[in-house]
């Protein structure tokens, strides 16, 4: 089987872009769904608080491991000519679609909050300290220019990667 070649980090952000707006879009809807139960429990409810985090959480990984595992592509990745596929070419399993998500989660949201915090903690309120910490973003991007198969961060963590397929022929 041919190895397929790596999507550019142009088609890869701008894959990931269009991936935002749906998933603000799953947000609103489940977060709607649980508006009632905010109404029950009250507005400063923290087992309301971590429920609607774990919802959140649930929600995305339901979309993203539903789409990994059937096809390797979400809509956007669709759009954008991207597949998802184990180191080895496969398609992923559910455990190897949560330990990508998990790991994507890491890195975008745990290390830029630990990152945020520590800035708070050492240096108190300053607007840099936000940028400094959204900084981490850009990690998981720019490995792959160090990567010997551009692999990003999160993809090489977790044995997963990326291939760029043909455009479909026109009728």
């Amino acid at each position: 089987m041919t190895e397929l070649p790596v999507p550019g980090l142009a088609r890869c952000l701008a894959s990931l872009f269009y991936e935002s707006l749906l998933i603000v879009a799953m947000l609103l809807i489940a977060s709607a769904a649980l508006t009632p139960l905010q109404l029950l429990l009250g507005q400063d409810s923290g087992l309301l608080h971590g429920l609607i985090q774990l919802a959140a959480a649930g929600v995305l990984f339901a979309y993203f491991g539903y789409c990994w595992t059937r096809s390797g592509q979400t809509a956007a990745m669709k759009t954008w000519h991207i597949r998802l596929v184990t180191a080895d070419g496969r398609l992923l399993s559910w455990p190897q679609a949560l330990m990508r998500f998990a790991v994507a989660a890491m890195l975008f949201v745990g290390l830029p909050i630990i990152s945020y915090l520590g800035w708070l903690r050492s240096y108190g309120d300053h607007p840099a300290a936000k940028w400094l910490a959204l900084i981490w973003w850009l990690v998981p991007f720019l490995s792959r220019y160090y990567d010997k198969e551009r692999r990003h961060l999160h993809d090489r963590l977790s044995g997963t990667r990326l291939e760029l397929l043909p455009k479909p022929a026109r009728k």
